[in-house]
């Protein structure tokens, strides 16, 4: 990993300042507008059968609540609602499969959340019982699923197993006391490491571990600690997320101090130090945020670009085709995309009346796919072949070249470099790569006032 000093960093804090989708889906959320089940549901409806689709679920719970997050969740210290809010998910899931054109293959089942774990055993069997009654799934499907290490048991761990679960992703951000307690997420690194070895024992070897930077009281100390113990535990996989400071949005992060928040400049030496504390440790970098070791899905898919982005981050699923459920989960189908009411009020308003709980999304206009091409190579393998891809498209070679005019500051910076019409990102500040694929973003329009993206550091 190449190394910046303090004013190498320094010197591309402007642009590192700057706001940018994360492109987790193209458009970003942020563009999406008023969408009614009827287009969601024909779009359902004209999905390819032989084809493998992706299913997520959606659980907006928490038995406390991480001041940190930016996730759709909510703390709940009663039962009730998480059993209410299952009925919904089932009924949903029955109403999707109606307007399939039949029982749809899955390349993969995800738990997302919130804290999947909240759910009882008998509750997840009950999910399953009507997924199985919906999709069809087999050995080759990827079964994985969040878990919140404080709330995994051994029963669960069984339950999990037994139900087909193959990966599962452990939430840490960060392992020293002070850091976590100044997020709230009171979690000793014993406890992480006994959930792992507790879902090994269970044959779920696909672990996969999640630390943030740029969170309160963060040192090079700290994070030299947290690497430490992910060492320890031995992840195949690595997220490393930044933290955005978006109390505007989430109220709940008002309880973090602003003033213990590392500066930009400090949190983009905090990203190098973790790239190139895992580097040494073996894993290799994917993406502007994940890491894997050499052997792992991700890091072969990487070598093979068959990497893909969504809204579940990088991942290695073979198609775009996803069907979410749940209170504002996300479905990506040829047409466009769809999303669920986020208020778990109104999704099961919606399911239990017997309609599909869609309240907006995005029809993708003809230009749509191609421009998700080129963001979506910028953001995966850090390059981009604009012409053949435009090419590939139906559209004449000069088609984005003001769009790669427009990188001249980049450029100019020593961030991105073109030839001919391919684009290639090269910093080690990778979140970078954020404000270059926006270049080709047809909804990306001047800075406003309002604060809609998060800083790329």
């Amino acid at each position: 990993m190449d190394r910046l000093s303090p004013t190498d960093i320094a010197a591309l804090m402007p642009l590192l300042e700057r706001e940018a989708p994360r492109y987790t889906s193209y458009p970003s959320a942020h563009h999406f507008r008023d969408l009614g089940p009827e287009t969601h549901g024909a779009w359902l409806s004209r999905l390819p059968v032989g084809e493998r689709v992706g299913l997520y679920l959606h659980v907006p719970f928490c038995e406390e609540m991480c001041w940190f997050c930016g996730c759709n969740t909510k703390a709940t210290h009663r039962h009730g609602p998480v059993e209410a809010y299952v009925d919904a998910l089932i009924a949903e899931i029955a109403l999707v499969a109606a307007r399939l054109p039949g029982r749809q293959r899955l390349h993969s089942i995800h738990f997302g959340g919130g804290s999947p774990t909240i759910l009882s055993c008998d509750e997840m069997k009950r999910v399953f019982e009507a997924i199985d009654a919906a999709f069809q799934r087999d050995r080759a499907t990827e079964i994985a699923i969040e878990i919140d290490p404080r709330r995994l048991t051994v029963e669960k761990a069984w339950t999990y197993a037994a139900l087909g679960f193959n990966r599962a992703s452990l939430g840490v951000q960060d392992t020293d006391p002070r850091v976590m307690a100044a997020i709230n997420r009171l979690q000793p690194v014993e406890t992480v490491r006994a959930a792992a070895d507790l879902l090994r024992g269970e044959g779920i070897s696909g672990l996969s571990i999640d630390i943030m930077y740029g969170l309160p009281l963060q040192t090079p100390q700290t994070i030299d600690r947290t690497l430490r113990d992910v060492a320890d535990i031995g992840p195949d996989r690595v997220a490393c997320f930044s933290y955005a400071h978006i109390p505007w949005v989430k109220k709940h992060q008002t309880l973090i101090d602003g003033a213990a928040i590392p500066d930009g400049a400090a949190k983009a030496a905090a990203f190098l130090q973790i790239a190139s504390g895992l580097a040494t440790l073996g894993y290799g970098a994917v993406g502007m945020d994940h890491f894997a070791r050499p052997r792992d899905d991700m890091a072969r898919s990487l070598a093979t670009r068959t990497l893909r982005r969504n809204f579940q981050g990088y991942t290695t699923l073979p198609n775009d085709l996803l069907i979410g459920v749940g209170a504002s989960a996300i479905s990506e189908m040829p047409g466009g995309i769809a999303q669920n009411f986020t208020p778990n009020r109104q999704h099961r308003q919606a399911v239990m009346a017997g309609r599909l709980a869609t309240a907006r999304g995005f029809v993708y206009s003809p230009e749509d796919p191609m421009r998700r091409a080129v963001i979506g190579d910028l953001m995966c393998f850090f390059e981009a072949d604009v012409e053949a891809i435009l090419k590939r498209f139906g559209y004449p070679p000069g088609h984005l070249d003001a769009e790669i005019e427009s990188l001249a500051p980049y450029v100019q910076a020593g961030i991105a470099r073109v030839e001919g019409r391919t684009v290639r990102f090269d910093s080690p500040l990778r979140m970078l790569v954020r404000p270059v694929a926006a270049a080709f973003d047809a909804y990306v329009g001047p800075a406003s006032a309002e604060k809609r993206f998060s800083k790329v550091a």
